[in-house]
């Protein structure tokens, strides 16, 4: 088997922030880079490529978020996920991350040790193959993993990738409802906090794409794929 050296690039003003996490993630094995300015950030993303960004939104130049939207436009880095390790705790700051296209919000302040398993978990997307079959299809909905597509229809409908997995892992196991806490599981690795939006940001974009057709919300409870 390959194994796959990942290379994180690591944004803030913080220079505490940047030694310490820094530190802590070369010991897991990860190649990482640092960066105090936001120009000089998407230079160095530019050239090294990195498979991980972690970055405080609230920078000088431009925001944390703006370097998301800089990065992710990239074709070489349109893949590169995002993770937003902030003060920032506003909801309004939380979705307009996810809108910009973040795999994670993280509140500071966050022990090196709980971050590290957070990105492990995070970066497992990339090693781990998935239990789901290649093509999944339904009535009406087709969803093929091996091109990250979705068929609506017979409408063509691409997808984050993010917002993909969460499609395809609802369309595996249609009319089951799945909670908030069991999708963040099985995605991410780990349970959400009640006050993380990350869930109901991604699920709204879906909706966006496919309308309320297919996608279900069941009140108190979470989400499915209605196929009937």
């Amino acid at each position: 088997m390959i194994k796959i050296i990942f290379k994180i690039l690591i944004i803030d003003t913080d220079h505490q922030v940047l030694s310490t996490v820094a530190a802590s993630l070369r010991s897991e094995g990860y190649i990482v880079l640092t960066a105090d300015d936001t120009i000089r950030a998407i230079q160095l993303a530019k050239e090294e490529l990195p498979h991980l960004v972690i970055t405080e939104v609230l920078m000088p130049k431009l925001d944390g978020i703006e370097v998301c939207k800089e990065i992710k436009q990239l074709p070489e880095l349109s893949s590169t996920q995002f993770i937003f390790h902030t003060h920032a705790s506003e909801e309004y700051s939380q979705v307009a991350a996810f809108e910009a296209g973040a795999d994670d919000y993280v509140i500071k302040p966050m022990r090196p040790r709980v971050l590290a398993r957070r990105i492990k978990a995070l970066l497992a997307r990339h090693t781990v193959s998935t239990t789901l079959n290649d093509t999944i299809p339904t009535e009406g909905l087709f969803i093929d993993r091996e091109s990250y597509m979705v068929y609506a229809d017979g409408d063509k409908i691409k997808f984050p990738r993010l917002e993909f997995e969460l499609l395809a892992l609802l369309a595996a196991s249609p009319q089951r409802v799945f909670t908030r806490n069991e999708l963040a599981e099985l995605l991410w690795g780990y349970k959400m906090m009640k006050e993380n939006r990350t869930i109901d940001v991604h699920i709204r974009k879906i909706r966006e794409k496919l309308g309320d057709r297919f996608l279900k919300t069941i009140r108190g409870v979470g989400y499915k794929i209605d196929l009937l």
